[in-house]
């Protein structure tokens, strides 16, 4: 078995793109970036792929792999996102659903069951060692402006306790020249946008969670191995994926592709 990750691109940022990048990593030798020689067609995420090359892989006879995580925005994606799950499920020889959530949400839509696979993390990186997170530090982090993120619902929060918060990622420029619309003296400080969440995730004793049905968030798996404390701000831990990271024992990368290497023999 070798396996061929459609457009693969290491360097973007987003849940799509880190799981790629943790796939590669973990799967080894099994990995093949010579497409002629693959024996499966890896789509991590429908959007990251064209109908034609997807028709293309399925006539030169691939085993069409995809992974589901959650709905695609159409308003993201010059409203083909939607179809082309549609297209690229009918087409799956075998289909990865991200969580039981995700499943049971997105089902009724590709009308092709699959397995569940929980997305795995580095442990060799994310771990609980060498922290120094001082008590009331706060940590916000997101890899996108998508509404769901819930930066909104992480200032509600933090409005009304006393610290420090780290705010990581993508914001507008208004944001920033505005001061995050701090008012009354918060104590808060803005990294922009970084290639991995290591550092903050040490120095930093607890995690808002704000993330609006996350079918399976890295960021998420992140912290807990990181040995943050996470919050549940406004009940959103409560919704999408989150609940079962919260009750998944092994996080490891290692664990995720144990089970990616049975489901795809």
């Amino acid at each position: 078995m070798k396996i061929y990750l459609a457009n693969y691109e290491p360097e973007r940022k987003g849940g799509g793109w880190t799981f790629a990048r943790n796939f590669v990593k973990g799967i080894g030798d099994l990995i093949t970036q010579d497409y002629a020689e693959a024996t499966h067609y890896f789509i991590t995420s429908a959007s990251m792929v064209q109908r034609a090359e997807v028709q293309q892989a399925q006539a030169d006879g691939k085993k069409i792999v995809l992974r589901v995580d959650n709905a695609i925005r159409n308003s993201n994606n010059r409203n083909t996102g939607m179809t082309r799950l549609k297209d690229f499920a009918d087409m799956a020889d075998t289909i990865i659903y991200q969580s039981q959530w995700a499943r049971k949400f997105l089902l009724p839509f590709t009308k092709k069951d699959g397995v569940v696979i929980l997305n795995g993390i580095d442990t060799s990186v994310y771990n609980d060692q060498n922290r120094h997170a001082p008590e009331s530090s706060y940590l916000y982090a997101r890899s996108s402006r998508d509404e769901g993120k819930g930066w909104i619902d992480a200032w509600y929060w933090f409005v009304n306790h006393i610290g420090t918060l780290e705010i990581v990622g993508k914001f507008s420029g208004e944001n920033i020249e505005y001061n995050f619309d701090f008012y009354n003296g918060e104590n808060f400080r803005f990294m922009g946008e970084q290639p991995s969440l290591v550092d903050s995730m040490k120095r930093n004793k607890y995690f808002l969670y704000t993330y609006l049905n996350d079918a399976c968030s890295n960021t998420l798996l992140e912290a807990r191995a990181s040995g943050m404390e996470i919050i549940d701000v406004h009940g959103r831990l409560q919704t999408g994926g989150a609940p079962e990271i919260m009750e998944l024992e092994d996080l490891s990368l290692e664990r995720m592709c144990d089970q990616y290497r049975e489901a795809l023999c």
